[in-house]
């Protein structure tokens, strides 16, 4: 339901960025729970670490305090060990092994056929075609009984969501996005309290998708975890089919998860908020310092091109977030960013943590040392505070 004219309704954004991510965002919710905003935040969008913080913040239903303790006795333990554990200790890890056994030989001996064909059809002209068609649906059939991302979903149903769905929000007044990617289409797949899917396929209907889930598809980064394969029941304008979709890391698609929360919508949603005030937190390191390496090799290159078309995608939503304030069409747009460069802040603290001592901690799930914990999240209330006077001050108590 749309608000008053004169009630600000809040969108709260949460950036991706593992560990790097739970941290500073915790620094930057202290603040805005000091400030009396986070309890005004109406809707939360979270990519990736971000979704891991933010869903606790909107499915445990704990006072800050409490949830304050929690995720810091989570960045201290780190993440890697519920994965190993769920590997290991739990029945993921037979279903893991009969998916690598049966599923991964049968794959690779695909692939080879398909291999084999394809090149017989373009150096001899052997008509192989629709034998490759077949290949290519029997593999998308082939079966996943389990992976690391499922290892993943079941520690986080039972070390922190305790089966809850994403329906079940514990803040009263709260709607909450989990943004993933899905794959196949490229397209943002998000799993919402006001409804899940994407544009490409409609509406989830019938069981709704429990929180681990979510996060866990929201937080699958491609280079360490597979995509999430599930198969649903979608509703895409009054006719019902069901579809298997593979979820990946929503960072892919939009990392900062303000997508959905922007004035006007680009990427035709099928969830969309009023949103007054926008607030993003942002994990990223910032601007590339330079060096001397000249990225030759595949890797360095790959990965540094990578980097660089995901900058610029941020700084278009940046860009375009900006005009919307600037037209009246958002009546505060605040960015609080881990890598802004610190000449460039409103004003400098004397004990300013500065960017430098945190821009490259790894955005990996490893367990984190008291001090880096400090550094991170101590910058990120620093900066929270500094924004919030500088563009958000009317929401402030």
């Amino acid at each position: 339901m749309p608000a008053p004219v004169d009630a600000p309704f809040v969108g709260l954004a949460l950036s991706g960025g593992g560990a790097r991510a739970m941290a500073f965002h915790l620094g930057c919710m202290r603040a805005l729970n000091e400030r009396g905003i986070l309890e005004k935040v109406k809707v939360v969008s979270t990519v990736s670490g971000g979704s891991v913080i933010g869903a606790c913040w909107a499915y445990r239903g704990e006072s800050f305090e409490e949830f304050d303790s929690h995720i810091v006795g989570i960045l201290r333990r780190g993440l890697q060990w519920h994965i190993v554990r769920g590997v290991f200790l739990t029945s993921e890890g037979p279903k893991i092994l009969a998916t690598l056994a049966v599923t991964g030989t049968l794959s690779l001996i695909i692939g080879a056929l398909t291999f084999v064909l394809s090149r017989g059809r373009r150096w001899l002209g052997i008509p192989t075609g629709s034998i490759e068609t077949l290949l290519s649906s029997l593999a998308s059939r082939l079966p996943i009984w389990g992976s690391l991302t499922t290892a993943f979903e079941a520690a986080l149903d039972r070390d922190l969501f305790a089966k809850r769905t994403v329906d079940q929000v514990q803040r009263s007044g709260l709607s909450a996005i989990i943004n993933a990617c899905e794959l196949k289409t490229g397209t943002a797949f998000r799993f919402g309290s006001d409804g899940s899917g994407g544009w490409r396929y409609g509406s989830i209907v019938g069981q709704p998708t429990s929180v681990a889930k979510a996060v866990a598809a929201s937080a699958a980064f491609p280079i360490l975890l597979p995509p999430l394969v599930e198969t649903f029941d979608f509703d895409d304008r009054g006719q019902r089919r069901r579809e298997t979709v593979s979820l990946t890391d929503g960072g892919v698609y939009d990392n900062l998860g303000v997508a959905v929360l922007e004035p006007g919508r680009f990427d035709d949603s099928i969830l969309r908020y009023p949103v007054t005030h926008l607030i993003s937190l942002n994990a990223g390191g910032g601007q590339y310092a330079g060096s001397d390496d000249r990225h030759f090799w595949w890797a360095g290159r790959v990965a540094q091109s990578f980097n660089a078309v995901h900058r610029k995608s941020q700084d278009a939503i940046y860009q375009r977030l900006h005009k919307h304030a600037e037209l009246g069409e958002l009546a505060a747009f605040g960015m609080i960013y881990l890598g802004q460069q610190d000449n460039k802040l409103p004003s400098l603290p004397a004990d300013l943590v500065r960017r430098d001592q945190v821009k490259d901690y790894p955005t990996d799930f490893a367990p984190m040392s008291d001090q880096n914990l400090a550094l991170l999240t101590r910058r990120g209330e620093q900066l929270t505070h500094l924004i919030v006077d500088r563009y958000l001050n009317r929401l402030g108590s």
